[in-house]
């Protein structure tokens, strides 16, 4: 290089561009300059367009129309390049909850709990307190409100009403209503 290109080396900054395969190209420009002008000589070299180039300089994104004065570029000073997203993600809008968390069931350990399966009369003859399910033998349906459950085998019997129809979940308590028994088998995956 000339004395003359030397000089005008000299005067202008350098600055230095970091690439998306990671490399540092070393360009020279004004301050008065602005980023658009930048952008040029990185697609010219890159091969990549200008609309697509993105230059971030710290935290800031650098706006074509700028000088590099007023981006507040000094000499030697890192700008780091990217590219434009097309429809980019926007942040989750976080969610309100209308009804509070339901409390999950925890299983409650209760020491023999088999003696309060059978009960004892006055003659000494045993009484079974909970029924046993018909497909599993020794294994006793968990009683729900409106239901009752095999846990072994997924057998559901539902309680049904007089005229046919399932005990809802929520029972009065005062009302005496006859108990069929339907059964419905889980299916197995």
């Amino acid at each position: 290089a000339s004395l003359r290109t030397w000089g005008l080396i000299l005067l202008q900054m350098q600055i230095f561009v970091k690439t998306l395969t990671g490399a540092t190209l070393t360009m020279f420009v004004d301050e008065s300059d602005t980023i658009a002008t930048m952008k040029a000589k990185i697609s010219s070299q890159e091969g990549i367009s200008e609309e697509s180039i993105v230059l971030i300089n710290g935290l800031s994104q650098l706006e074509d129309q700028m000088t590099f004065a007023e981006c507040g570029l000094n000499n030697e000073a890192t700008v780091t390049m990217t590219l434009k997203m097309l429809g980019g993600k926007k942040k989750k809008k976080k969610k309100v909850y209308t009804k509070p968390k339901k409390i999950p069931h925890k299983h409650e350990n209760i020491k023999m709990r088999v003696l309060s399966y059978f009960e004892v009369d006055k003659n000494g003859k045993i009484e079974k307190l909970k029924q046993e399910s018909p497909e599993q033998a020794g294994c006793y349906l968990a009683d729900h409100k409106d239901r009752m459950h095999c846990g072994k085998t997924g057998y559901m019997f539902y309680k049904m009403t007089a005229d046919g129809k399932r005990i809802a979940p929520v029972q009065n308590k005062s009302k005496k209503v006859a108990v069929e028994v339907v059964t419905k088998k889980k299916k197995k995956k």
